[in-house]
């Protein structure tokens, strides 16, 4: 197996857990957070949830690959000071539903259009995004593709690989039958327990659009996008996991990126370190504010 099947089937993979914590994680609920409004936008390909907090420039943060709204709950209050937070749920996850079975690939320029869909419809015009893993992923393809609407672009820890085959993606699903979907490593750990958890109950909610999903963005990539970014970008990473081999590449590949590494920390940076990050995005917003 090679080093980079390893990092994917670990990075992307379900979390080591013990039965009871699968079974509890299977009977979870999204969690509360400090939003002020929600609401759901209905699209060819299903309803995205969405939630709001704050008033001022839009600023849309979209979540992890198994993730829901709520990993963004506890960095949210600081950056709603200056921002209207627009925090999506993606496909397949959270809150939001999709209609039909589920396909085998949920392909990222689809996930993205439905990202776009909900802005239409809230009538956002230029906003600001961030996003973590996956969500970072679609927030580079919103910029790349629609670099007009976009004013700067956050990465908080966000794997910026290149395009995987079919054959390579098919390979990791045999890898995975033959071990019963269960990985006993994890290289994208977080040093919280109770993130763990966390990431457990939201990958669990998901269900089998966590690997429709994971397979699209594979498929897609995003290294090649990398030089159309126009918008000033932040990436922000820890200091240890796999995360933070993706900085070189970003700050060589896009135009306009700076980075912040966030002592102390596991992979979830923004969930472990909340106000760290709160404060290392605020001040980027304070370096490009909006004209």
């Amino acid at each position: 197996m090679s080093n980079w099947t390893l990092a994917r089937r670990t990075a992307l993979g379900l979390m080591a857990a013990a039965p009871a914590l699968a079974a509890s994680a299977a009977r979870a609920q999204p969690l509360p957070g400090p939003w002020t409004a929600q609401g759901d936008v209905t699209t060819a390909a299903g309803s995205l949830h969405y939630a709001t907090l704050g008033e001022g420039e839009p600023l849309v943060l979209l979540h992890k690959l198994g993730g829901w709204i709520a990993d963004w709950r506890h960095v949210a209050p600081a950056l709603a000071t200056k921002h209207k937070l627009i925090v999506i749920d993606l496909p397949g996850h959270g809150e939001s539903r999709m209609n039909g079975p589920v396909p085998w690939m949920m392909s990222l320029p689809e996930s993205t259009a439905m990202v776009l869909a909900v802005l239409e419809e809230l009538r956002v015009g230029r906003f600001s995004v961030a996003g973590n893993s996956m969500g970072g992923i679609i927030g580079i393809m919103l910029a790349a593709l629609w670099p007009d609407r976009v004013r700067t672009l956050g990465l908080v820890s966000v794997s910026l690989i290149e395009a995987l085959s079919r054959e390579t993606i098919e390979a990791q699903d045999v890898e995975r039958k033959a071990t019963g979907g269960v990985l006993t490593a994890n290289v994208f750990n977080t040093l919280v327990p109770s993130v763990a958890e966390e990431q457990a109950a939201a990958r669990a909610h998901a269900g089998p659009w966590l690997r429709a999903c994971e397979r699209g963005v594979g498929f897609a990539g995003v290294t090649q996008y990398l030089p159309r970014i126009k918008a000033p970008t932040l990436l922000v990473n820890a200091d240890r996991g796999q995360y933070v081999r993706h900085i070189e590449t970003g700050l060589a590949k896009i135009p306009n990126a700076s980075s912040v590494v966030i002592p102390g920390s596991g992979s979830f940076v923004h969930q472990e370190k909340p106000a760290e990050v709160a404060a290392a995005m605020n001040a980027f917003y304070a370096r490009h504010p909006a004209a």
